[in-house]
């Protein structure tokens, strides 16, 4: 493997020296280059006041992904772990920044600018998220606090998830592809594009079997998946803007790994509205609402309980951006509205149904003090039903002494505060021997963040590098921990006993070598302590990460792309239960290879985990397995 990318970049050194970055180069830049999310509005990401790292069209379509964390897996800053928590509910673990735990409460996702975090019990489900592969334009990573534009839950990070806006005449494609672990997948879009409008439409099924079990890797674990999801996205000028349909769903069948193998069904959908209108030289205005629900109901033949769960959302949110003083100036201020619920007579008890509402109002201001230094801060004013008030603050300054280069010095406060299950939860685990309690007196967990970064472009534009440094405390951090019970009850309830503390280092590299060959490499180191030794923080997170890889064009049409991370060793835990595994530092190697006979056609071989036949990252009792796809995708 460090062979295969020596070898790649020696034969690129020649070809550099010649020839400078082509047109093809810098539209590769320019995806990386500028970001929305930082700052709601489109803008450089060397001006920006978090560290950002963009996964670009052409990154995603010469990935052999297969799911949607895929594409995060070996990006600078995050953790990826592949595990099912005791419900067996979510199939993934990603984390930005440290404590890779069962539910990331610190972590905002995005789906085109609509939060998809989990307000019930304070996660991301990633496998419930309704959006499709093909369908993303690009991910937009924004690691650190960025609470004064989003509100709470933004403490560590936001993933924007941004999807395609339909703009060609008349196109389409269809790919199927089929693998071990019994993997089948047909997925179609189509889309139409003119002054009048677009409309672009898209559908996935997929079916897959379980992975191989940690006590006997022949036996197949109950995870297998039935995943069929849709998604529209459609747009029309209105008053010199556009307004904007977004909606899709996600329907899922998959088995669960615990007691007498229950399976379970989700059906999530959402719509949005939204509309972004001009309102003068360097202004505008946009306005988003957006509905949406989820069913989780569990069928099994065990305890004839119903754990049915339904979960429904409204969001409003209204922003106002504003160039002004000649451009040295811009003002973005805003709110927003939530309404959450959910309805359950197993979490909640003898009160079926909850609910939390949330108000909040922000301001973002960014002033060029001078040729050389901007200085930017904002703050954010939430209150809500589970958690109370609270403020949110940012602060930074950027200093480009000489062009192509920004240091940047932040300070940031967010807070993350508690969930509906957080505050009312009164349900029985584990055949009844365990109780789980809410708490109503539970209050936001304050974030203090501090870094220093430096980014900087070189070659033309062609090398980009970025060096960041943080130390973030998170006090009256969220834990469910043991309480007194009668007889052989354990009773465990939510409370704000613990201060987390985060240090890290963050380096990136990438190198745009010419016309469809690049290479990247980025290194994540992390410590993490807090006044409690919770094993749950202090040693799930690996001290150190690494990772690599390519992307290649080479002769005959063919295209080569390969990622390897190494992540060291750590320590498996759940909040949902009291196992644990030690895992052992590892290699993960992942590799795709293309083939466009014609601008029509194109045939891949993918693989995943391709160092070992298998590999235990979690405490579910399953094993991440070698997996190898193949299939083909027509346009037309």
């Amino acid at each position: 493997m460090f062979r295969l990318a020596a070898l790649l970049a020696l034969s690129a050194a020649p070809a550099s020296a010649q020839t400078k970055p082509t047109d093809e180069a810098f539209r590769f830049f320019a995806e990386e280059g500028r970001a929305s999310t930082p700052l709601k509005r489109v803008a450089p990401t060397q001006g920006s006041p978090v560290p950002v790292d963009v996964v670009t069209a052409e990154e995603i379509a010469a990935s052999g992904a297969v799911n949607l964390w895929d594409l995060l897996r070996f990006r600078v800053g995050l953790d990826v772990v592949e595990g099912r928590s005791s419900a067996g509910s979510n199939r993934t673990v990603v984390s930005v920044r440290g404590i890779p735990r069962d539910g990331i409460h610190e972590l905002l996702v995005l789906l085109d600018g609509r939060s998809v975090y989990d307000p019930l019990g304070g996660t991301i489900l990633w496998e419930r998220i309704p959006v499709q592969i093909q369908d993303i334009e690009r991910i937009e990573i924004a690691r650190g606090p960025n609470a004064a534009l989003y509100g709470s839950n933004a403490g560590l990070g936001v993933i924007n998830i941004i999807t395609r806006v339909p703009a060609a005449p008349a196109a389409g494609q269809a790919t199927v592809k089929g693998g071990t672990q019994r993997l089948g997948e047909l997925s179609a879009a189509g889309e139409a594009a003119g002054e009048r409008g677009g409309l672009r439409l898209s559908a996935t099924s997929r079916d897959q079997g379980g992975a191989p079990t940690a006590a006997d890797p022949v036996v197949e674990g109950h995870d297998f998946l039935q995943k069929h999801t849709g998604n529209v996205r459609g747009w029309t000028p209105v008053a010199g803007g556009r307004l904007e349909l977004l909606a899709g769903m996600s329907q899922l069948r998959h088995g669960k790994t615990i007691t007498n193998h229950p399976q379970q069904q989700d059906l999530s959908h959402f719509q949005t509205l939204s509309l972004n209108a001009p309102t003068g030289d360097d202004s505008s205005v946009e306005l988003r609402v957006s509905r949406n629900e989820s069913l989780a109901r569990e069928f099994a033949a065990r305890t004839g309980l119903d754990t049915s769960t339904r979960f429904w959302q409204y969001d409003t949110e209204g922003f106002h951006t504003v160039a002004w003083g000649g451009g040295r100036l811009h003002t973005t201020y805003g709110a927003g509205w939530r309404y959450a619920a959910s309805r359950s007579s197993y979490l909640y008890g003898a009160t079926p149904m909850q609910a939390n509402r949330t108000v909040r109002g922000f301001l973002h201001q960014s002033i060029q003090v001078l040729p050389t230094v901007s200085v930017m801060g904002g703050m954010n004013h939430e209150t809500a039903t589970a958690g109370g008030y609270h403020k949110d603050f940012q602060g930074a300054v950027l200093w480009g002494p000489v062009e192509e280069h920004s240091f940047r010095a932040a300070y940031a406060r967010a807070n993350t505060k508690p969930q509906i299950l957080h505050r009312y939860a009164d349900f029985f685990a584990n055949s009844g021997a365990v109780h789980i309690a809410g708490n109503r007196n539970l209050t936001p967990s304050p974030l203090t963040n501090y870094e220093l970064g430096w980014r900087g472009l070189l070659l033309e534009r062609a090398l980009t590098l970025e060096l960041t440094g943080f130390y973030t405390e998170i006090r009256d951090h969220i834990n469910l921990d043991a309480a007194n019970g009668p007889g052989f009850f354990r009773n465990y309830t939510y409370d704000n006993t613990n201060t987390v503390i985060l240090r890290g280092l963050e380096a990136a590299v990438r190198w745009r070598v010419g016309p469809g060959r690049s290479l990247y490499s980025n290194y994540t180191q992390e410590t993490v302590a807090d006044q409690d030794a919770h094993d749950v923080y202090v040693k799930t997170t690996p001290r150190h990460k690494v990772n690599l890889g390519f992307d290649w064009a080479l002769p005959l049409n063919l295209r080569a792309s390969m990622n390897a991370g190494w992540k060291d060793a750590y320590l498996a835990d759940s909040t949902s239960g009291p196992a644990q595994n030690h895992v052992h530092a590892f290699w993960r190697v992942d590799a795709r290879l293309g083939w466009s006979p014609s601008s029509w056609l194109e045939l891949f071989m993918a693989g995943q985990n391709l160092e070992r036949p298998y590999r235990r990252e979690y405490v579910d009792g399953l094993l991440v397995p070698r997996r190898i796809q193949g299939g083909a995708t027509v346009r037309f």
